[in-house]
């Protein structure tokens, strides 16, 4: 597996941190100010899926890209309880401060995102700007569409939204792991690919990376386990949305998923957007399929200020 190169053609640097009782691995690179990317932005990646947008970033940020619990070389704890949007807030946190970053900008993809909007309504001194890409909250209208229903099958259809078929069943205690253990690359290259508008901008390589680490100890059920913390994570949400962010927030969204759900959603729980887009011709990875657009958009909207 090649490594992630920054623009000067060097390779990430890797760590291993221990922080709220787990080992968690991640990487660093580049120059400025630090900008965490966590990296649960679309099940089931880890921190290679910025393999595209880092060498953009690295010029004007120092990168900070961990594996999020049960993710990547990042440890997946056996117990049930641990996977949920506050405790992994708090892994990230603490990382950050470990690695002498007090505040920081962040961005964050798909459950990522829940996980960083998390972050920013915990430690609201700490979170310089957000963005927020790609993801609906939990408890905020994200199981509307996963529901049986004409309505939520036929959005996907007419841009309106998507149905998640997806997240009742991975909630399925042991069920998953039967189904998809054996057939890892079938079941996952499908359900990538499936969410893009260009399915060739998903490699072969990132593909391998992916698989690998499912098929690795823990690997499958750590990331079914942040499913399975919906529930929790509606409960958590409901609870720091009485308070609304304040701070700068940027959303994308992709016309192949949630489209312009995304800055309603953020409507719901700040104050304002500071700054929006539905970019074109793309996809759920953002950071795979319109790599230069997000680039460029955070460059903008977190330095020009």
């Amino acid at each position: 597996m090649a490594e992630i190169l920054d623009h000067l053609g060097q390779p990430v640097r890797h760590g291993r941190a221990r922080v709220n009782g787990i080992r968690m691995h991640y990487v660093t690179a580049g120059q400025g100010e630090p900008l965490l990317l966590l990296l649960l932005h679309g099940t089931p990646k880890n921190h290679f899926y910025w393999y595209k947008l880092l060498p953009l970033l690295t010029p004007y940020f120092t990168v900070v890209a961990p594996d999020l619990r049960g993710f990547g070389y990042t440890d997946k704890p056996p117990a049930a309880e641990g996977y949920d949007a506050a405790t992994n807030a708090h892994d990230v946190a603490e990382l950050m401060s470990l690695l002498g970053h007090e505040r920081f900008h962040l961005h964050g993809e798909d459950r990522g995102a829940e996980f960083a909007y998390v972050l920013a309504a915990t430690f609201r001194d700490r979170v310089r700007t957000l963005s927020f890409c790609e993801m609906l909250l939990s408890g905020q209208g994200l199981e509307d569409w996963s529901n049986f229903t004409p309505e939520a099958i036929s959005a996907q259809f007419d841009q309106r939204g998507v149905w998640l078929w997806h997240i009742p069943f991975f909630w399925i205690p042991h069920l998953p792991e039967m189904l998809i253990t054996g057939r890892e690359r079938e079941f996952w290259e499908y359900w990538i690919k499936a969410e893009t508008w260009n399915p060739y901008a998903v490699s072969e390589e990132a593909l391998a990376e992916w698989i690998g680490c499912l098929k690795a100890p823990g690997g499958l059920r750590g990331c079914l386990e942040t499913y399975r913390a919906g529930l929790k994570n509606a409960r958590i949400i409901a609870e720091l949305k009485q308070t609304k962010l304040t701070l700068p927030i940027m959303t994308v969204g992709a016309p192949e998923f949630f489209g312009p759900l995304v800055e309603a959603q953020m409507l719901k729980v700040a104050d304002r957007v500071e700054r929006s887009a539905v970019f074109a011709e793309c996809g759920h990875s953002l950071a795979l399929e319109a790599e230069d657009r997000l680039a460029s958009m955070l460059r903008e909207f977190m330095l020009g200020r």
